[in-house]
């Protein structure tokens, strides 16, 4: 369903197959509110199948997070920054996490003070359901144009959020 469908009420809403860009019309211009509308909607989906596992949304990034995340980077402080959050809620977040024994603490040998944390065995094993994957699944069908496109106008919405809430 497109973005101007979904701003459409329901019984007006066409059937996939009668779809204008399904029979190759070109489709109407949707609002940046109706695409915005859209996003939160998937954003809202996605983040609905991850309550999963004992696990929240939440801790799923975190744990995805510190099992791609290069050594240096597997700090509370590194992974408040990639999540836009503060140290004290990054910290809460792997303090879950740690007590769950799904991530562990590891002195760095050249500064005792920093910590390190690491995906546990258990945590590379829940990985493996990771409900992230449903959703790649999906994006997966699209064409690989599509994909692309889709990733670079995602990337650049990103960036125009951060730099908002930067300079906010």
């Amino acid at each position: 369903m497109s973005v101007v469908e979904l701003r459409r009420p329901a019984s007006d809403r066409l059937a996939p197959s009668d779809s204008p860009r399904a029979s190759g019309a070109p489709v109407a211009m949707a609002s940046p509110q109706a695409i915005a509308e859209t996003v939160m909607h998937i954003a809202h989906l996605a983040d609905s199948l991850g309550y999963t596992h004992g696990l929240k949304p939440s801790q799923w990034t975190a744990l995805r997070y510190f099992a791609g995340a290069a050594s240096q980077q597997r700090t509370v402080s590194a992974f408040a920054d990639f999540h836009a959050t503060t140290r004290g809620a990054a910290s809460q977040m792997v303090e879950v996490l740690v007590n769950k024994e799904l991530l562990v603490r590891v002195p760095v040998p050249e500064d005792r003070r920093v910590m390190q944390l690491h995906p546990t065995e258990k945590a590379r094993d829940l990985l493996r359901f990771d409900p992230l994957q449903e959703f790649s699944s999906v994006i997966s069908t699209l064409s690989v144009a599509d994909q692309t496109r889709l990733g670079e106008t995602l990337s650049d919405l990103l960036s125009g959020l951060l730099t908002k809430r930067q300079g906010n």
